[in-house]
C-alpha cells in the first residue's frame, strides 16, 4: 500500500471589507518608521549597505507588528474579510492571516450568520458535504487552515468573516493607530541596537517597548469593558444567542 501526497492546492482569494485606516500622523507606513528608527541610531541614512540595513528594519516593523496583533485581544486585531463562492463550492482556504480566535461567518447573499459546528460533529453529520444537494450555506466547520462548509451553494454567494488578524500581511500599517506605530518603532530601535552589540541601548528600548504593551493590553480591558457595560454570565448569553422574541405578523 502507498500513500500519495496530494499537490492541489487551495488557494481562496480573500478582500477586506470596508477598509478602515486611521488618519496618518507622523509615522504614515514602515519606510517612515524605518527613517524614524534611522534618526534614532544617528547612524546615517539607512540602507542596503548599512548596519543594520533598512530590509532589517523593516522585517523587524514587521515582528513588532505581529507580536502586538497577538496581544491585542479587543480592538484593532478584528479584521473582515469577504469571498465570493462558486456553485458546489464545500472546502476553501481560510485568509493567510487568519489567527484563530472568535470567529463570525455570514452569508451577505442572503443575510444570516452560519452555524458552526466543531470538526467531530461536523465530520459526523456530513461525512462528504460534496453529496448534500446544493442550496444555500447553513453550516460550517474549521480544520486546521481549511473552512468546510454545507450543503455546498447553489449559487455565487458571498461570505463575511469576522475574525482576528495576525498581522502577517504584507507590511501594512494603516490599521494601527499611530500610538501602536510608535511602539512597533520602538522594538524595531531595540532590535537594530541589539544587532551592533549596544545591549544598554537596546535594553532601553526594549524597555519602552514592553511598557509600552502593557499599557496597550490595559487600554483594550477597560475599552471592552466599557462596550459591553458589564458582564454576561453563560446563561443570559445562552438566552440572547438561543430565544428571539416574537413576532407578529397582520
Amino acid at each position: 500500500m502507498s500513500i500519495t501526497s496530494g499537490v492541489a492546492t487551495l488557494d481562496t482569494s480573500w478582500q477586506e471589507q470596508n477598509t478602515v485606516a486611521f488618519t496618518p500622523g507622523v509615522l504614515t507606513s514602515v519606510s517612515d518608521m524605518v527613517t524614524e528608527v534611522g534618526k534614532r541610531l544617528k547612524r546615517g541614512t539607512l540602507s542596503a549597505s548599512t548596519t543594520p540595513t533598512s530590509t532589517d528594519v523593516t522585517n523587524w516593523c514587521h515582528r513588532g507588528k505581529e507580536e502586538l496583533a497577538e496581544i491585542k485581544n479587543f480592538t484593532f486585531a478584528r479584521r473582515y474579510a469577504y469571498v465570493t463562492l462558486s456553485a458546489g463550492d464545500y472546502r476553501i482556504s481560510l485568509p493567510p492571516d487568519f489567527n484563530g480566535g472568535k470567529i463570525r461567518l455570514k452569508d451577505t447573499t442572503n443575510d444570516r450568520y452560519l452555524t458552526y459546528f466543531d470538526p467531530d460533529t461536523f465530520d459526523m453529520k456530513y461525512p462528504d458535504p460534496s453529496a448534500e444537494t446544493q442550496r444555500v450555506v447553513l453550516i460550517y466547520t474549521i480544520k486546521n487552515l481549511e473552512m468546510f462548509l454545507t450543503p455546498p451553494p447553489d449559487s455565487a454567494d458571498v461570505l463575511e468573516l469576522e475574525y482576528e488578524r495576525s498581522g502577517s500581511e504584507a507590511t501594512t500599517m494603516d490599521w494601527l493607530p499611530e500610538m501602536e506605530r510608535w511602539r512597533v518603532t520602538d522594538f524595531a530601535t531595540a532590535m537594530s541596537f541589539y544587532s551592533l552589540h549596544m545591549w544598554e541601548e537596546g535594553d532601553r528600548y526594549f524597555g519602552m517597548w514592553t511598557n509600552g504593551l502593557g499599557k496597550a493590553v490595559r487600554a483594550d480591558a477597560k475599552r471592552k469593558w466599557l462596550a459591553r457595560r458589564g458582564c454576561l454570565n453563560v446563561f443570559q448569553e445562552h438566552r440572547l444567542k438561543t430565544y428571539q422574541p416574537y413576532r407578529y405578523y397582520t
